[in-house]
């Protein structure tokens, strides 16, 4: 036996290894060929379509996930920057009955000059409170109109003033912090025409 497989052996070695490789190519020839090596691939590239399936919809949801995260820490941050918002604007109807008040010719009255000297000390309590919030008038007169920070409620010849800048505030705006809270209500100097 062990004669017959040395003899084998010698003959292996005695072929030229061109036919030893060709021999070989054709092996892997019929074994490509062969139906469950092209099942196992086309299984293979199902797989490896699922994996990358699998793979794109990680990344998308990962994407989604760090957008959901950085929108509620957006959400939060305008939340305290912002929260007073509605509050605000429901307390500057008080502050702008309060400065009509001062502003009324009974302020001359010295029977009521305690009571105004009352409301001027309660406006500017109720005025720094609100900036403690970051929360400022706007008082454009005699600047040149903007339609992001004022509402023209009227436009009026006035030679005294250049075209398009405010003559009269009628209503102050505010801001809280960097966000328009309420625009100011103006009045607005027409072009002159002479």
């Amino acid at each position: 036996m062990n004669e017959t497989t040395e003899q084998k052996d010698n003959e292996l070695l005695d072929q030229p290894t061109e036919e030893k490789l060709l021999d070989s190519d054709e092996q892997t020839k019929l074994l490509l060929e062969h139906p469950s090596y092209k099942k196992l691939e086309e299984q293979l590239s199902a797989i490896e379509e699922k994996v990358n399936e699998y793979r794109n919809r990680t990344l998308l949801l990962q994407a989604d996930l760090e957008n959901t995260g950085r929108r509620a820490e957006r959400d939060i941050t305008n939340a305290h920057k912002y929260g007073v918002e509605k509050f605000a604007k429901e307390l500057l109807a008080v502050v702008d009955n309060l400065e009509r008040c001062l502003g009324t010719k009974a302020a001359e009255n010295l029977a009521l000059k305690d009571t105004y000297l009352g409301i001027e000390l309660t406006l500017k309590m109720f005025l720094e409170v609100l900036q403690k919030f970051g929360i400022v008038p706007i008082d454009p007169k005699n600047e040149l109109f903007n339609p992001e920070k004022h509402t023209a409620i009227m436009v009026k010849d006035d030679p005294n003033f250049a075209a398009n800048t405010v003559i009269e505030v009628v209503q102050k705006g505010y801001w809280i912090k960097d966000r328009l809270l309420r625009p100011a209500m103006v009045i607005v100097a027409s072009e002159n025409k002479g």
